[in-house]
């Protein structure tokens, strides 16, 4: 800024200088001349004149210091300075920006397509991806993964064992008749038994229990039962070892077509089937389910699995690098978007919910339109938020100015201003002075 614009020289100045000249001009012409009209009547002109542009320097100047060092109602701007200052910053606070003013102004400015143009230009676009995919990355590391990991798995535990026994019995018998387990689990046990029941041991078993039982027959038999199971006996009518043999046998044979898919197999199983299903309903059996499902819900290793699954998952996470993969080409993050991967299911998931939101964004609906209002409301508080901060400033800037940089910025934004009217005050008092002689000499 120029601190002696004030002081240089300019257009009223030469005009006043000019009236002076011709006033001093016009009081030589009339001593020479004391009986011409022309002289009396320049002479009234100039000294109008030069009277009026004196008059309005004077006035101008009294604005911003003391002209000839006169002290009554001069240097008015910086002696009236806190408050032209205070004037100024109302002016700023409650005229330029006032309430009224900010809500018109916001109103007329569109500001979703603003918003949506903003958002899908790429910079800004990989810049807010990073940042949701590094957030992503900094919850997950800094998440408590073993207190996560036993929330959990108490609500999973609360829920299974909410579920009702029924279901549980119901849903466990059709999936173990779907899959075949039940029928893996009858084959292997008809196979155990026969490996029992081919060992001799199994043999004399037999023999022992077909002996007992023909003594326990004769001791309760009458006399001649008594003596005819001897006669039988000591004529090897009667032979247990080859009857217990026999059995054996026959026992293999039962077992190997039960082991094999068979008529026999179908329908024991289905046999076993139905039993276990008429032993389901039982309150006794129900009692013992509810229990097993209580101890195996305490017994699961959930939070260990839970937490094991966490820190997986960070890994995943932690090994995308955002920056390299935006900068690939399309076909290359085609191929990686296939990846079983967290964090590029994530990238994948925000990419496409990016898109999504900013299509919704320019059509006609709620999303739109509280996107919209939420927008307008936040613009409306910040700018009304940052009225008093402007006013503030103003202040600041204001009070900072000393008197002559103040009576330079006033003077600047209105120097033209200022010098036609000391100019005018020349012109219009020329003018007013040749009228008055001109008023006076028709009078006379």
């Amino acid at each position: 800024m120029n601190e002696q614009r004030m002081n240089k020289w300019n257009d009223a100045d030469t005009t006043l200088t000019v009236a002076a000249l011709s006033f001093l001009f016009a009081v030589i012409l009339k001593i020479f001349h004391p009986e011409s009209i022309f002289a009396e009547g320049f002479l009234f002109v100039t000294e109008a004149a030069m009277v009026g542009g004196v008059a309005d320097w004077f006035a101008v100047t009294a604005l911003f210091k003391k002209p000839l060092g006169f002290p009554f109602h001069t240097a008015i701007l910086p002696n009236r300075r806190e408050e032209f200052v205070k004037a100024s910053v109302q002016m700023v606070q409650g005229e330029f920006f006032s309430r009224r003013t900010i809500f018109k102004k916001i109103s007329q400015i569109k500001l979703l397509p603003l918003l949506v143009e903003y958002l899908e230009k790429p910079e800004i676009r990989q810049f807010l991806l990073t940042e949701l995919l590094e957030a992503a990355k900094k919850y997950v590391a800094t998440m408590n993964k073993e207190a996560s990991a036993k929330i959990i798995a108490n609500k999973l535990r609360r829920e299974f064992c909410n579920l009702p026994i029924e279901v549980l019995i119901s849903e466990c018998g059709s999936r173990i008749k779907q899959s075949e387990v039940d029928k893996g689990i009858f084959v292997g046990l008809v196979k155990k038994i026969r490996v029992t029941a081919e060992k001799i041991e199994t043999r004399k078993k037999l023999q022992a229990v077909l002996e007992k039982y023909a003594q326990e027959k004769t001791q309760s038999a009458g006399v001649f039962s008594m003596l005819m199971a001897g006669l039988a006996q000591a004529l090897d009518l009667v032979n247990f070892e080859e009857a217990a043999e026999i059995m054996q046998t026959q026992l293999l044979k039962l077992l190997d077509e039960l082991s094999i898919d068979s008529p026999l197999q179908r329908r024991t199983l289905n046999e076993c089937r139905l039993k276990i299903s008429e032993m389901a309903d039982t309150p006794q059996f129900r009692d013992l389910a509810e229990r097993i499902q209580i101890d195996l819900a305490a017994a699961l290793p959930i939070e260990d699995a839970i937490e094991s699954a966490f820190n997986n998952l960070e890994k995943q996470i932690v090994s995308v690098d955002l920056v390299a993969f935006i900068s690939v080409t399309q076909n290359e993050r085609s191929l990686q978007l296939n990846t079983k991967n967290l964090g590029v299911a994530l990238f994948k998931i925000f990419d496409e919910a990016y898109d999504n939101f900013v299509a919704l964004l320019k059509v006609d609906g709620p999303i739109k339109t509280e996107v919209e209002k939420f927008v307008y409301d936040l613009t409306i508080r910040v700018a009304l938020y940052a009225q008093p901060m402007i006013g503030r400033i103003a202040k600041f800037a204001l009070e900072k100015l000393t008197a002559d940089q103040l009576n330079e910025i006033v003077y600047g934004k209105a120097e033209k201003d200022f010098v036609w009217i000391r100019m005018n005050g020349s012109i219009v008092g020329s003018i007013i002075g040749l009228a008055i002689f001109v008023v006076i000499k028709l009078i006379g």
